[in-house]
């Protein structure tokens, strides 16, 4: 299994604050950053997935993850503009998408959303590295994202809504 040294997963975090710095402005840059500030050591840690043959499940894997997906997406987007497709959401709202779709695998505001499997079976037979934390309510990742940015008071819109 993969896995991130400390330099990698420093050099991601950064990476993505900058992004957030380069691309937000206003008001809502500074709630982004609060929110950001707050989960900071959780996103660093969390994994993207809790699967060992799915996406980036490992130490650091959730902001790798996020930050892969915006720069495909950006290319993608790209391409299909330059071939002459219909765009119809700006690169704001497709960043801020991309970055945010996942937010609710880093928990609420008490919890980690995935935590380590006590189970060396299920780790060993099932590569389940990673398991959703109990003490956290049921709920959907996406659903947790959005309910993470209001209470952050960061308004999207509804191609973000979409997109996450």
């Amino acid at each position: 299994m993969k896995q991130l040294s400390p330099e990698q997963i420093q050099t991601n975090w950064q990476d993505l604050r900058q992004l957030i710095n380069d691309t937000f402005s206003g008001e809502r840059l500074e709630n982004l950053n609060k929110m950001y500030d707050y989960f900071e050591d959780r996103m660093c840690l969390a994994p993207a997935s809790g699967k060992e043959h799915y996406h980036n499940a490992m130490v650091g894997g959730y902001v790798e993850h996020v930050l892969h997906v915006t720069k495909f997406a950006v290319s993608l987007k790209e391409m299909w503009e330059h071939n002459g497709a219909i765009i119809d959401f700006t690169d704001e709202e497709l960043i801020f998408a991309t970055l945010h779709h996942d937010l609710g695998k880093v928990g609420d505001l008490e919890h980690d959303y995935y935590i380590p499997n006590d189970s060396e079976w299920h780790r060993k037979n099932q590569g389940k590295e990673y398991k959703i934390n109990p003490n956290n309510p049921f709920t959907l990742v996406n659903d947790l994202s959005i309910w993470l940015l209001q209470h952050y008071g960061i308004e999207i819109s509804w191609n973000e809504m979409l997109g996450i």
